[in-house]
């Protein structure tokens, strides 16, 4: 057996800071592409924490919580094996794909093997390439394929994989056939699926013929976040000589620990100094922000990046302010614009770098750019410069996060195309840029989904490119879709599958005899529901458009009030007119997607509980509606973000009655006249304005046919994801 060779080990990596602190600026041509591509390795290589992998992805199981059965190796150990194992076959057997979610390390760990490819032995050497555009031509052209270690990066920043992923790992896969060996990184929600390896082993991914070994990595544990705050806040003499530990290191984990799982991420940990050093002021901010009193506040993936950007950002204004001396240096506020500004540049051209031609160019529209030349870009900045002089994020996720806050502060119109960048100079007006031409559409991507989930923006379809996008990033979102007429649809919210009890226990006192029995019900597809019940406004629109009269109103008024006086087949003719519209397909509910969503995740008889006296927040009904219908979106909305669950009016189903839940469907489909269903009458729930409190229920459900318009019956619409 032949012996193995070190590929990548810790005793590699301990030296290597001190090689590369020691070389300066006497670095040769292949470490300045390095720098250029992917920023100073200087302070990677001091703190550097080997990482830990493994065959399943992590996010199968909530990250504050401990996986079960899930086996973790360390990554130089799991890496030295593939590197070294002799396998003549190829179909993909050589090519490795290693995932993580953003901020995880991917990067990191591929620059970590290339640097360290430097002690290898002859003949072997290793090639890094961030992907793009001239990757396979960089492929073909390669010599020596057969002792080169290829590591290609960040298959999901790389634009020709952007809706046409799975032909793009082809190409890949069939350049990279005849090199040694092949790592290629990505983040797991933008990798698709695959097929599952033919004999069935973990860790192996079929892909156009070829089948892959495939490894995730792994969150830091406790141990690794200790380890990698003792390499970056080593305790010094003065701590030595008093017995303590280096304070820095002690306020920094106390600063990680509230934020649970999100301290497990590499990318934190890395910028933890900067929160630091604006510790009391951000933190301040953030417990204000979440309504929390006890020193903790309620930390996301939003609010974490945005902590991180404030902190440099509120850095950068101290220096330019020492620099600048004059009576009205830029504010933190104007370097987030230019920060942003340079993010949206990037984002919808596709670049991951802006060159300083194009800089020059949007100076002249917006002269405050000139800051960004003053920036200090050293190892702990967000944003870096090449040898040519072109700016670049430190982290795509930086760039993702400065587009999502610009359009939850609504500071980015994409309808318009602009960008609201504030007022040039103290006094003038606001300014807004041109950042999007007619008709051109912002990429979106997975990590920005994660972030808009934690905001209350709605997501205009008609403005956005959704090609890199996965179906599981929507849940907890909300989108408009766009009419033929370049008018905007309803409000739709994304509902997450699952599983729930549906109907009312035998013992419920409560409950009617046709709530029963209850059973279980699994709806395996996420999918959109109405944020509102369906408006007179939007109605109208139908009405008006096919020349129908519009229902009445009982003189209540129109506008925002939820439509009423519509029939079952008033409401399938509209929802199949919104279809054509939009080219999407809109629908009613399903009897059980109604009950599932209004109780979102509880089992109480109302979705906030089982106080009564708790109903007036919620709904509208019998002591409080006035007799009438009332506008939408007025009282609280429940869990998942939907209004008007409760009360307000009866909506409509797909359903057919049945005076039972004998023999219903437990996959959520829509019950038809199996069973001895009557289809001349469909199902309604939620209750309406004038109805008993015991009737709001989330397990109610009542019926009508399909020909009857009353003043209390509505209704809410589905649409598949």
């Amino acid at each position: 057996m032949h012996e193995l060779i070190p590929f990548i080990a810790n005793d590699l990596i301990k030296p290597l800071a001190k090689k590369l602190q020691d070389m300066g600026e006497k670095r040769s041509a292949e470490l300045n592409a390095i720098y250029d591509t992917f920023g100073d390795p200087r302070p990677l290589a001091s703190c550097y924490i080997e990482p830990r992998v493994q065959h399943h992805n992590p996010a199968d199981h909530h990250e504050d919580e401990e996986a079960i059965s899930y086996v973790r190796a360390p990554a130089f150990e799991t890496l030295n094996h593939f590197l070294n194992k002799n396998t003549p076959l190829r179909g993909g057997h050589t090519q490795l794909f290693v995932l993580s979610d953003a901020g995880m390390g991917k990067t990191s760990l591929l620059l970590m093997l290339k640097l360290t490819s430097r002690s290898w032995p002859q003949p072997y050497s290793c090639t890094l390439l961030k992907l793009g555009p001239d990757t396979l031509e960089r492929l073909r052209a390669h010599p020596n394929k057969a002792d080169t270690v290829l590591l290609l990066d960040a298959l999901d920043e790389d634009p020709q994989a952007w809706g046409r992923i799975q032909e793009r790992l082809v190409e890949l896969l069939q350049a990279g056939e005849y090199f040694r060996r092949v790592i290629i990184s990505c983040r797991t929600q933008f990798f698709p699926e695959g097929s599952a390896d033919p004999f069935g082993r973990p860790g192996r991914v079929e892909i156009g013929g070829f089948t892959c070994p495939m490894l995730y990595l792994s969150l830091f544990d406790d141990e690794q976040v200790e380890q990698y705050l003792a390499k970056r806040f080593p305790d010094r003499l003065s701590d030595r000589l008093l017995f303590r530990p280096n304070p820095t290191r002690v306020r920094a984990d106390k600063l990680v620990r509230p934020m649970r799982s999100l301290r497990f991420r590499p990318l934190l940990l890395a910028h933890v100094e900067n929160i630091i050093e604006e510790e009391q002021d951000l933190l301040a901010a953030a417990t204000a922000d979440s309504g929390l009193g006890n020193g903790e506040s309620d930390w996301n993936v939003y609010r974490v990046y945005d902590v991180l950007v404030q902190a440099w950002l509120l850095r950068e204004e101290r220096k330019l302010a020492r620099q600048l001396r004059i009576e009205a240096p830029p504010t933190m506020e104007i370097l987030r614009a230019l920060c942003t500004l340079v993010a949206v540049h990037l984002q919808v051209s596709g670049e991951r770098t802006l060159a300083r031609d194009a800089l020059a160019a949007m100076t002249e529209q917006h002269p405050a750019l000139k800051h960004l030349k003053r920036f200090d870009l050293g190892g702990r900045s967000l944003l870096n410069r090449n040898s040519e002089g072109a700016y670049r994020f430190s982290h795509y996720s930086i760039q993702e996060f400065l587009v999502v806050r610009a359009l939850d502060e609504k500071t980015l119109d994409l309808d318009q195309g602009e960008l609201n960048l504030g007022p040039p100079a103290p006094e003038q007006p606001a300014q807004g840029l041109q950042v999007l031409q007619p008709r051109q559409r912002l990429r979106l991507t997975d990590q920005m989904l994660e972030f808009l989930a934690h905001t209350s923006v709605v997501l205009d379809t008609g403005t956005l490119d959704l090609s890199s996008v996965h179906v599981e990033g929507w849940v907890g979102l909300a989108i408009r879709d766009r009419l033929a007429d370049g008018s905007l649809g309803p409000i739709m919210q994304a509902i997450p599958a699952g599983s729930f009890r549906m109907g009312s226990a035998e013992h419920d006192e409560q409950a009617y005899h046709y709530e029963k029995p209850q059973h279980q019900v699994t709806l395996d597809h996420d999918f959109f529901l109405g944020r509102y019940p369906v408006t007179c406004a939007e109605f109208d629109r139908f009405c008006d458009a096919v020349d129908r009269p519009r229902p009445r109103d009982w003189g209540w008024g129109r506008g925002n009030r939820p439509v009423i006086g519509v029939s079952w087949k008033d409401v399938v003719a509209y929802c199949a007119w919104l279809s054509k519209q939009t080219g999407r397909h809109y629908r009613l509910p399903t009897e059980a997607e109604g009950e599932y969503a209004a109780r979102a995740g509880s089992q109480t008889p109302w979705s906030f509980g089982d106080r009564e006296q708790d109903l007036d927040l919620y709904a509208w009904f019998y002591q409080n509606s006035g007799d009438r219908s009332q506008p939408v979106g007025a009282k609280r909305p429940n869990p998942w973000g939907l209004f008007d669950c409760h009360g307000n009016v009866w909506e409509w189903t797909q359903d057919c009655w049945h005076e039972n839940y004998q023999g219903a469907p437990s996959d959520g489909s829509a019950w038809g006249e199996e069973n001895h269903g009557d289809c001349t009458w469909r199902v309604t729930r939620g209750g309406g304005w004038s109805t008993l409190p015991q009737n709001l229920r989330s397990a109610v459900r009542f019926w009508y046919t399909t020909d009857e318009a009353f003043n209390n019956l509505g209704f809410r619409l589905a649409r598949a994801l």
